[in-house]
């Protein structure tokens, strides 16, 4: 009987010996585990464990590359429903659905899209300020968006001038 046989007989023999398994990081007892040498040939039991965890790589790995495709895919949709709502926002004053007379807008893109001085093209006087921001589907207020939001209800807007440096 080798050196390792016999410690394995031991820990096997003893109900006193526990390990944490690395994975679950839980306690069990090593009399109740598959053990053997690496010099000696595997039980058949611990065999079976090992092909069965190939197998479970083996589908996580097809898991994980469908995730990557599926991950891919939405990227490249989101990417594009972005895009297309980056043109469709320098375009939309244009639209008959539009509720603001287009000759009252002006863009600013970022960080609200336009600034609608209601009245300031039929009448040349501005009855009201409108900030709008285009958005479609499903999409929110950006936090910088919100922030403008809060200000502007909050009364929180004031006119400012400056003098030239002449």
């Amino acid at each position: 009987m080798t050196a390792a046989t016999a410690l394995i007989a031991e820990l096997q023999r003893d109900k006193r010996f526990k390990a944490t398994c690395p994975a679950c990081m839980e306690a069990f007892r090593l009399c109740d585990a598959v053990l053997f040498a690496w010099s000696d040939q595997p039980p058949k039991a611990a065999l079976t464990a090992l092909y069965a965890m190939r197998e479970r790589i083996k589908e996580r790995k097809r898991e994980l590359a469908h995730s990557r495709e599926l991950m891919t895919t939405t990227a490249r949709r989101t990417a594009q429903a972005v895009n297309l709502g980056k043109i469709v926002e320098k375009i939309v004053p244009s639209f008959a659905s539009f509720a603001y007379e287009p000759g009252d807008c002006r863009a600013l893109f970022e960080p609200i899209d336009y600034l609608i001085f209601s009245g300031l093209a039929r009448q040349n006087q501005v009855e009201a300020l409108f900030f709008v921001d285009v958005k479609s589907g499903n999409a929110r207020l950006s936090r910088a968006q919100a922030s403008i939001k809060k200000a502007l209800e909050a009364g929180a807007v004031r006119f400012g001038r400056t003098q030239s440096g002449d």
